[in-house]
């Protein structure tokens, strides 16, 4: 009995080494994150001060961030854009969306939402002005999962310096 057990074991370990896998091995996915940094269309820039424009293509990106925040559907959506926005864009600005939800930036749907926005060119107006380029890019669930866009939305965005800060004073999507 003891010679049979010992036999099956080694006819046992000698198929499993033998037999190729039924499908082969996949590799990790990589994080969507990487993803995104890595397959980011190239920013043309008009401008010599480089410094000035990090800050600004900074100011922009983070605020792309938040647009995926605001509900403006929900009923305390102006608050949610004092709240979100007002480090990002003028008083002046931020009030008429306050006052008139609907032409503010934000989350519409459930889904697609706006994930980020991608600057395609960063333009130089002066010591206190930049004119931004780029797209609102919005996605789904499986976006997130595989990478990509659900929808592209040109936008066009001016930031200007106002005591030593950049804030955005126009936002215009579908531009």
């Amino acid at each position: 009995m003891k010679h049979i057990r010992i036999t099956l074991t080694a006819v046992f370990l000698l198929a499993a080494c033998t037999i190729p896998p039924a499908a082969p091995i996949q590799t990790p996915a990589i994080p969507f994150a990487a993803r995104t940094t890595a397959t980011a269309a190239p920013i043309k820039s008009t401008t010599g001060n480089t410094a000035e424009e990090t800050r600004v293509r900074d100011l922009v990106e983070s605020f792309g961030k938040k647009l995926q925040v605001v509900s403006l559907l929900a009923p305390d959506a102006a608050q949610e854009i004092q709240q979100q926005y007002s480090g990002f864009v003028t008083p002046a600005l931020l009030e008429i969306w306050m006052k008139n939800v609907s032409k503010a930036p934000g989350r519409m749907t459930s889904s697609p939402w706006p994930d980020r926005i991608e600057i395609i060119a960063l333009t130089n107006e002066g010591s206190d002005k930049f004119e931004i380029n780029g797209f609102v890019v919005e996605i789904t669930s499986l976006e997130v999962v595989n990478g990509g866009a659900a929808a592209r939305i040109p936008v066009h965005i001016v930031a200007v310096k106002d005591q030593g800060h950049w804030l955005i004073t126009e936002y215009a999507e579908g531009q």
